[in-house]
C-alpha cells in the first residue's frame, strides 16, 4: 500500500514539478531576477508569519484522526482551530507592517514590495483554510483527494503565471497567480470534502490537539523561519535581484523533496498505527526501506546538479541567472540531507515523541539563522561589525550546514531510542553517485 500510494504521489508531483518548470522557464525568459525577486521576498515574508496559521495542529489533526478518534469531532475541531488561526496569522502580518513602518520607521524597498506582501498574504490565509481539508485527507490516507487538489493548484497557478510573464503584466499580476491558484485548490478540496460527516467541535478533542500541538508548533515554526528567512536576508542587505536568482535556484532544486514528501506524508500514519498496535517490526522494516529507497533516488541526482551547475541553469533558466551558479552547486545538498532524515523524523513523530522533531528542527533554525546573519551581510552598520559578505552563496552554505546538523542529531536519537542504525545501503549509494559525478567532472 505505501508503494502503490507513494508512486501515485511521487507521479503527480513529478507532473507538478515539470509545470513549476515551465512557469519557471516562463519567468527566467519573459522577467527581470529583480521581479521574481520582489514576488521571492514577499513569499518569504508572509511565509515567516505562516507559523502562526499551523502551530503544529496539522500533525495533530493528522495523529488524532490516524488513531481512529471521531471523524466528526475531529473534523468540527480542526475546522474551528484553522479559522481561528488564520486571522490571527493576517493580523499579526498587518501588525508587524505597522511596527516596522510607523513604529520604527523603516520602509521597503519600493511600494510595489509592500503591495506584493498583502497579495501573498490573502493567498496564506486561504491555504491555512484549505489545509483543514487536505489534513483530513492525509490523516485518512486518500492520497488521491490531496493530490489531484494540488495539481489542480499548480496548473491554475502556472497557467496564469505564463500568461501573466508571457504578456509582461508584471509583479503584482505574478503574485495574484498564486491565489488564483489557491483559489482553484480550496474550491476542488471543498468539493472532495462533501460528505463527511462534520459535529460540533469538542473541548476533550481541542485540549488533547492542543497538547499534541505544543511541541510541533516550536517545530512547525522553526521550520517556517529557517526556510525563509534566507529570503528576507538577502533583500535586506543585499537586492531584490539577488533574491530573485536564489529563488529561481531554490525552485529549480527543491522538487526533489518530493521524494522525501510522498513517503513521509504515508510514513507518519502508518507509524502511528503500527505503534498503537505495538508492531515495532513493521515500524523498523518501514524506515529502513523508506531511506534505502530514497537515497538510491536521489544521491545521483543531487550529485548531478551540483556537477551540471552551469549547464543546467543555461538550459533551465538562463543565461541572466549566471551569478546563482555557485548558488545551484551549494543548495541541492540540502535536498539529500532532509531526504535521508525524512524517514526517522516520521518514525519518532508516528512513535509519539513530537518533541524530538521539536528539538531538531528548533536546532537547525538557530544555527541557520545564526550563519546567515554572518555568511550573507557584508557588515551590520549600526554596530559597526563587518561580515563575510557572501549573500545568496552565504544562504546556502548556511542551509546545508543547518541540514547536516539536523541529520546528525535525528539518527543519533533513532538509534538511541528505537535501536535503528540505519540502513548500510546508502554508502554503496554515495560511492556510486561519488563516481558518477567523478566521470561528470571530467567529461564536462
Amino acid at each position: 500500500m505505501i508503494a502503490r500510494k507513494s508512486a501515485l504521489i511521487i507521479a503527480i508531483q513529478l507532473i507538478n514539478g515539470m509545470i513549476g518548470y515551465v512557469g519557471l522557464k516562463f519567468i527566467a525568459i519573459y522577467m527581470e531576477p529583480w521581479q521574481y525577486g520582489v514576488v521571492g521576498f514577499a513569499y518569504g515574508f508572509v511565509a515567516l508569519f505562516s507559523i502562526f496559521g499551523k502551530l503544529g495542529f496539522d500533525q495533530a489533526h493528522i495523529k488524532k484522526v490516524s488513531e481512529g478518534k471521531d471523524l466528526g469531532e475531529c473534523i468540527a475541531t480542526f475546522a474551528v482551530i484553522k479559522l481561528f488561526l488564520a486571522g490571527l496569522m493576517a493580523s499579526v502580518v498587518m501588525l508587524s507592517i505597522i511596527v516596522w513602518k510607523y513604529v520604527i520607521g523603516r520602509g521597503f524597498e519600493s511600494p510595489l514590495h509592500e503591495q506584493a506582501i498583502y497579495v501573498m498574504l490573502a493567498y496564506f490565509a486561504l491555504a491555512t483554510l484549505t489545509q483543514s481539508m487536505i489534513s483530513t485527507f492525509n490523516a485518512r490516507k486518500e492520497i488521491a483527494k490531496a493530490q489531484l487538489t494540488l495539481f489542480a493548484y499548480t496548473l491554475v497557478r502556472i497557467t496564469a503565471t505564463i500568461f501573466v510573464a508571457f504578456y509582461g503584466l508584471g509583479v503584482l499580476a505574478l503574485a495574484y497567480a498564486y491565489v488564483l491558484g489557491e483559489i482553484f485548490h480550496f474550491i476542488l478540496a471543498l468539493w472532495f470534502f462533501r460528505g463527511y460527516p462534520i459535529s460540533k467541535p469538542s473541548l476533550p478533542y481541542l485540549k488533547d490537539y492542543i497538547v499534541f500541538a505544543m511541541p510541533m508548533a516550536i517545530a512547525s515554526a522553526s521550520y517556517i523561519i529557517m526556510t525563509n528567512i534566507d529570503k528576507v536576508f538577502i533583500q535586506l542587505f543585499w537586492s531584490a535581484a539577488q533574491v530573485g536568482e536564489y529563488f529561481a535556484v531554490f525552485n529549480l532544486s527543491r522538487f526533489l523533496i518530493l521524494f522525501a514528501s510522498a513517503v513521509g506524508i504515508l510514513l507518519f500514519p502508518t507509524i502511528s498505527e503500527y505503534n498503537s498496535k505495538n508492531n515495532m517490526e513493521g515500524i523498523r522494516r518501514l524506515t529502513l526501506e523508506s531511506e534505502r529507497y530514497l537515497s538510491m533516488i536521489v544521491f545521483p541526482i543531487i550529485i548531478a546538479m551540483v556537477i551540471l551547475a552551469e549547464p543546467i541553469i543555461h538550459i533551465l533558466l538562463s543565461n541572466r541567472y549566471y551569478p546563482a551558479i555557485p548558488v545551484l552547486q551549494i543548495l541541492p545538498l540540502f535536498i539529500l540531507l532532509e531526504v535521508l532524515a525524512r524517514p526517522y523524523q516520521s518514525q519518532l513523530q508516528g512513535m509519539n515523541m513530537p518533541e524530538i522533531t521539536r528539538n531538531r528542527v528548533f536546532i537547525m533554525m538557530i544555527v541557520n539563522v545564526l550563519l546567515n546573519l554572518v555568511l550573507i551581510p557584508k557588515d551590520i552598520k549600526s554596530v559597526g561589525v563587518k561580515l563575510a559578505g557572501l549573500g545568496s552563496e552565504g544562504a546556502a552554505i548556511a542551509t546545508v550546514i543547518s541540514y547536516f546538523i539536523g541529520l546528525i542529531y535525528i539518527r543519533l536519537i533513532a538509534w538511541k531510542k528505537t535501536g535503528i542504525k540505519g540502513n548500510y545501503r546508502i554508502l554503496l549509494h554515495a560511492a556510486a553517485a561519488a563516481i558518477m559525478g567523478y566521470i561528470l567532472w571530467n567529461i564536462e
